[in-house]
């Protein structure tokens, strides 16, 4: 049987999603609450590999078990009660064997917010950036134009580890769409959303966006910047904790999962 977790969390205290020894991450707290409930070890596949300090809204993470019949539901409620609420399952259900929560995924949608005001807010510094000089939004928002399409993204990402004799991986990538929006009282909103995303890539367009906003770089500079393929030529890398994944579309029916 396979299952279909939405889930959202705090990504602060965890080492990113992907399970790893010695170090406390999303994936492993859910795959050990998992293993405990279904009294065997689970292979977990999500929509996004978040990094360490990221958060999630609408993460998608599929398995399969060997437990039946399985109530959904029950197990819902006995994850929360062993992870919330750090972690927190939004939904559950049983899925085709065809459904991957990464390989059916068309799309993903993340968001990054930005406090851009003099004083901080104690209520929003664990998911918001805090940016005490003004920010030309306009500018912002003109910059975020030559994202949009299929392009090679590795002025924007965390060169991968190569092998020797081994192809360096292709860091193109096709952004469906990118924009700021003003929530006002000083709260800047970034949506961008692609086919998938390199390795600090939305933090990397963040950064940089936001150094073109106070004027170290200017909005025309982008495309020279994404042509490039240097890391070197863009912007800082902005803070995890800014960062949000918001929701995955799926390409059976175009369904959002997560927003």
């Amino acid at each position: 049987m396979r299952v279909r977790l939405v889930v959202a969390y705090d990504g602060r205290g965890f080492s990113g999603f992907a399970a790893n020894v010695g170090v406390e991450t999303v994936g492993g707290t859910l795959g050990a609450a998992l293993e405990r409930v279904l009294g065997h070890p689970v292979v977990l596949t999500c929509a996004g590999r978040t990094d360490a300090g990221v958060h999630a809204w609408g993460q998608v993470v599929s398995f399969d078990t060997t437990r039946q019949p399985l109530d959904v539901a029950a197990l819902q409620r006995s994850l929360n009660r062993q992870c919330a609420p750090r972690i927190v399952v939004r939904e559950a259900d049983s899925v085709p064997d065809t459904f991957d929560a990464r390989r059916s995924a068309r799309a993903r949608r993340y968001r990054y917010t930005v406090l851009n005001r003099p004083e901080p807010d104690p209520f929003l510094a664990a998911t918001t950036w805090h940016v005490e000089a003004p920010l030309d939004l306009a500018a912002m928002r003109l910059a975020c134009d030559p994202l949009v399409g299929e392009h090679d993204f590795s002025a924007f990402c965390r060169p991968p580890k190569v092998k020797p004799d081994v192809a360096p991986p292709r860091l193109v990538r096709r952004v469906l769409g990118a924009g700021w929006h003003d929530l006002g009282d000083g709260r800047l909103r970034f949506a961008i959303e692609a086919s998938s995303f390199c390795h600090q890539m939305v933090r990397s367009v963040v950064g940089t966006l936001v150094e073109m906003g106070a004027g170290r770089k200017r909005a025309g500079e982008m495309r020279g910047i994404l042509e490039s393929r240097r890391r070197a030529r863009a912007g800082q890398l902005a803070p995890a904790h800014g960062l949000c994944l918001w929701e995955v579309v799926y390409a059976t029916d175009d369904t959002v999962v997560g927003g």
